[in-house]
């Protein structure tokens, strides 16, 4: 017999098991379960009409990483999205019960074999209006032109990008062309940038912005030791 997780009653797993669309591995149901157990008591709380449309979720996280070197499947892009059903209470139709359902699971990167490799995005809500990155790329828009026209690399990043070759493009070239394009796009919209690897994890290079007070206060009350995404200040 195969259980649930499409493992045998000796505890192998079934060849002929398939995880479904919506199912993610096993670390990323770890933390679709951890966030759900979070969200659940604060959606409950939630007793007005969400207008949401039909596959919309209420909630998403983006999670970016590695698999385990042993795997040599390289990095990785999920999205994981918490959707709700809501149900009617009382007559007057002004109470609503809203109930957190269990995670979806998409995986972005990397694309199926011999697909183009170009910069994935990531939009909520999925709707959301104006061109992608890539479409300013490939309508050839005047600031993705007059970046490409200012230095050479950053015409050959744009060259690998628009090739489905951006695996290829020079690392360094590409994390500056991207901070060189993010305020030209975002205009007056705040904006992060980051770089991740397998070697060095995490570093910001444009990173989050945060009121001086809350910081200073979160500061207090956490660990000396405690991990942190907040760059330290330098002695």
């Amino acid at each position: 017999m195969r259980r649930a997780d499409g493992r045998t009653e000796s505890g192998a797993r079934d060849p002929n098991y398939r995880r479904g669309p919506e199912e993610g591995e096993p670390d990323l149901e770890t933390i679709g379960v951890a966030f759900l157990e979070t969200l659940r008591p604060l959606v409950s709380q939630l007793h007005h009409k969400i207008d949401l449309a039909a596959d919309e979720p209420l909630f998403e996280v983006v999670v970016i990483g590695y698999a385990p070197a042993a795997s040599a499947y390289g990095p990785e892009i999920w999205t994981i999205e918490y959707h709700v059903q809501q149900q009617e209470i009382g007559v007057r139709g002004d109470y609503w019960q809203t109930r957190l359902l269990r995670p979806r699971f998409t995986q972005l990167y990397p694309p199926e074999k011999h697909a183009p490799r170009t910069i994935i995005e990531a939009r909520y809500p999925s709707n959301a209006k104006g061109p992608t990155l890539m479409e300013l790329i490939q309508g050839n828009d005047p600031r993705i032109n007059q970046l490409r026209g200012s230095e050479p690399r950053f015409a050959k990043v744009v060259e690998m990008v628009d090739r489905g070759q951006a695996q290829k493009a020079v690392s360094l070239d590409a994390q500056d062309f991207l901070r060189a394009l993010l305020p030209l796009v975002a205009g007056n919209a705040p904006f992060t940038l980051a770089k991740m690897d397998s070697e060095h994890g995490l570093n910001w290079i444009v990173q989050p912005e945060e009121p001086v007070e809350k910081a200073k206060k979160e500061d207090k009350q956490r660990p000396a030791d405690a991990p942190t995404l907040r760059r330290k200040p330098q002695p």
